[in-house]
């Protein structure tokens, strides 16, 4: 990742012009599993259904176990891309996302809306996720973010080389320079607390009592909690950007 800042005119900023906030992406900028739904309208689709039924039965009970989430995501990718090449799949990729963004009610109208306001105030934004990277680059694209910076899953052919899920967010955000603590991160989820932990204001999203209650006893007084709800429209009302003095 270039070590460059997006203003909203359109130039780089210098590294000192800018505050980062962190959002996550599913969740906060589009509503479900981007990558998920395109396994199951794409890839888990025809003949392929079948062949896919099975494999996928023997690894569903897998799920309930945390530690081994990772690998079985590694699999259910791997069983949903296989027989594609890695061109064949950008293409898929890049055109499911672009239709995603436009997709009634798919896009979290204040979710976009705070990235706008975040840029519009000189703050660096970067979209950290377990979403491929292809396919969340192409929505965000599509969004009119071409400049927000993303750090995602990737793959390689049918195989998931990089799952960007919980304390790995931590250390691809490390290998690309960029270091804690962040002014404000968004996310829907508690997989994300080593993130919301590092940052001076931690903000769940659409969160229900029992997941405050967890991320209160992590994060105590810093936490914030928004209700993002409406369609994909920007101009939905989600509330001003909060800055601390500096």
């Amino acid at each position: 990742m270039a070590d460059r800042r997006w203003h909203p005119a359109g130039g780089p900023m210098s590294a000192s012009a800018a505050q980062t906030v962190i959002f996550d992406f599913d969740g906060v900028v589009v509503r479900g599993d981007s990558f998920g739904l395109f396994l199951r309208r794409t890839a888990f689709v025809g003949a392929r259904l079948p062949l896919a039924v099975a494999p996928l039965l023997l690894l569903a009970p897998m799920v309930t176990v945390p530690a081994l989430r990772p690998w079985v995501a590694r699999w259910v990718s791997r069983i949903g891309l296989w027989g594609r090449d890695a061109d064949q799949l950008r293409t898929e990729l890049e055109r499911f996302g672009a239709g995603l963004a436009v997709e009634p009610g798919r896009v979290i109208g204040p979710g976009l809306r705070m990235i706008l306001d975040h840029l519009a105030a000189g703050d660096r934004v970067i979209v950290v996720t377990a979403c491929e990277h292809t396919l969340a680059r192409a929505v965000l694209d599509a969004l009119g973010l071409a400049g927000v910076e993303l750090v995602a899953s990737h793959i390689r052919g049918p195989r998931l080389i990089v799952h960007n899920h919980g304390a790995t967010k931590m250390a691809q955000l490390a290998a690309e320079g960029v270091a804690p603590p962040w002014r404000v991160a968004y996310s829907d989820s508690l997989s994300d607390l080593p993130v919301l932990r590092a940052a001076e204001r931690p903000v769940l999203v659409n969160a229900n009592g029992r997941q405050v209650s967890r991320a209160r006893r992590s994060l105590g007084a810093r936490l914030t909690t928004v209700t993002w709800l409406g369609g994909p429209s920007p101009e939905e009302q989600s509330g001003p950007v909060s800055r601390p003095p500096r």
